[in-house]
């Protein structure tokens, strides 16, 4: 799979293109198990949850097939991420993958506008990722902000937007403070969050 790397403050981004193995097709069972899951009201509620987030279920091992595949490119993705980015942390060539966790967002211009992304982070997931499953128009706009972490958020002044691309997996450090941006769309827009775990060797 092919690669980019976008430096970030004191850390880095990196892009992987999964479009050699992820299909049109699997877009689509994707997506229809989305909608399955929200129609059958397993997504999260709160005031700081997005309003049709899933639960943290897709990458189980009772999950369907599908989202076996897409947790396949995530492993490779964060695989990636650890060979571009050599100096990432110590330790590094002794880092073993434990688990991986991953949940499904869906949203669109009017339910974003009662029901906001604020920043987040996940730590303490050692990476994190978003999956740009299906983007309105395929609008690079419709990404994903982060905040520096050498300032609150709250200043709201050091901010860096990386572009929505389809089919392709942005990894970043859990810790990294993040957000949506919202699409200026009633076309749904998905998008797969996920964690990676690992244990020294």
């Amino acid at each position: 799979m092919n690669c980019q790397v976008h430096e970030l403050f004191p850390t880095h981004i990196v892009r992987t293109d999964t479009s050699g193995f992820i299909t049109p097709e699997d877009q689509q069972m994707m997506m229809m198990s989305v909608d399955q899951l929200i129609e059958l009201g397993m997504y999260a509620q709160g005031d700081l949850i997005p309003k049709y987030q899933t639960h943290v279920m897709l990458f189980q091992d009772d999950a369907p097939p599908i989202w076996h595949k897409l947790k396949k490119t995530f492993h490779d993705a964060c695989e990636t991420y650890l060979k571009a980015i050599p100096d990432f942390c110590r330790n590094q060539d002794c880092i073993e993958f434990t688990a991986s966790g991953a949940w499904a967002y869906k949203g669109w211009k009017s339910i974003n506008a009662k029901e906001g992304n604020p920043w987040h982070h996940h730590n303490p997931a050692f990476l994190s990722g978003v999956y740009y499953l299906k983007v309105p128009d395929n609008e690079p706009a419709y990404g994903t902000e982060f905040h520096d972490p050498r300032t609150a958020e709250a200043h709201g002044t050091r901010f860096q937007s990386i572009a929505a691309q389809e089919f392709s997996w942005i990894i970043f450090p859990g810790w990294l403070s993040h957000k949506s941006i919202q699409a200026d769309s009633e076309e749904p827009r998905y998008v797969i969050a996920a964690n990676m775990y690992v244990k020294i060797k």
